[in-house]
C-alpha cells in the first residue's frame, strides 16, 4: 500500500520537476514608418460658433419624460429623432422591468412608435413608445 502512494507522489514530484520549453524568438521589430511628407499650408481655422448657438448649449432644457408631447419629436432632425426613440425604448424596456431586449426589433418598435406620433402628435411620446413596445413583444 505505502508502495502506491510513493509511487503516486513520485510520479507528481517529478512532473513538478520537468522544465518548461524555451519560449519561442521574438519577432524582429517592424521597420520605422517613413517620414510624413510636409504639409503645404495649415487648413483654414473653422468658424467661431454663433452667440446664438453658444447661448442655446447652455440653456437648461428641462422635458418631463412622460408627459413630452409627439409633435416636439416629430419636428426633430433625423438624428435626434432616433436617439429620442432610442431614449424611450429603453425608458420603456425598465418602466416594464424586462431585463432583456431583442435587439432585432428595436427599428421595428421605433418604426411603430413614430408612425404613431405622426397620427397622433397631440399624445405623449411615452405612450406611443408603450403602445409600439407592447405590439412588438
Amino acid at each position: 500500500m505505502n508502495g502506491k502512494i510513493t509511487a503516486i507522489l513520485l510520479s507528481g514530484l517529478l512532473f513538478a520537476c520537468v522544465q518548461a520549453p524555451p519560449p519561442e524568438p521574438a519577432a524582429p521589430p517592424l521597420p520605422a514608418p517613413p517620414p510624413a511628407p510636409p504639409v503645404a499650408a495649415a487648413p483654414p481655422p473653422a468658424a467661431a460658433p454663433s452667440p446664438v448657438l453658444t447661448e442655446a448649449a447652455r440653456e437648461n432644457r428641462i422635458v418631463v419624460v412622460r408627459s413630452a408631447g409627439c409633435e416636439p419629436v416629430m419636428a426633430l432632425d433625423y438624428e435626434d429623432r432616433i436617439a429620442a426613440a432610442m431614449f424611450y425604448i429603453g425608458y420603456q424596456t425598465a418602466r416594464v422591468g424586462a431585463t432583456t431586449i431583442n435587439v432585432g426589433r428595436i427599428p421595428v418598435i421605433a418604426r411603430a412608435a413614430l408612425a404613431y406620433c405622426q397620427q397622433h402628435p397631440d399624445r405623449p411620446v411615452a405612450e406611443a413608445f408603450a403602445v409600439a413596445y407592447r405590439q412588438a413583444r
